[in-house]
C-alpha cells in the first residue's frame, strides 16, 4: 500500500511593521538568556542578591532590553 503525499499550501508570511529592529530582538534575547543564567545562580546560592543586581545591570548595558519600562 502506497501513501499519497498531499501538497501543503500556505499563505506567504507577511512582514509586520513593529518598529523593532533585528538588533533589538537579538539584544532582548541575549538579555533574557543572561537573566535566566544569573537567576539560576542566585537560586542555587552561588551569587548574592547584590551580585545578581550588579550583573543584571551590566547585562542591561551589554544587551539593552527592548522594553526598559517593563519591570523585571
Amino acid at each position: 500500500m502506497t501513501k499519497q503525499v498531499k501538497t501543503v499550501t500556505h499563505q506567504p508570511l507577511m512582514p509586520i511593521k513593529t518598529g523593532i529592529t533585528q538588533q533589538q530582538l537579538l539584544d532582548e534575547l541575549h538579555y533574557q538568556q543572561s537573566r535566566q543564567v544569573i537567576t539560576k545562580l542566585l537560586n542555587k546560592g552561588l551569587i548574592s542578591e547584590n551580585e545578581f543586581k550588579q550583573i543584571d545591570q551590566l547585562n542591561q548595558q551589554s544587551f539593552p532590553p527592548f522594553n526598559r519600562a517593563r519591570k523585571r
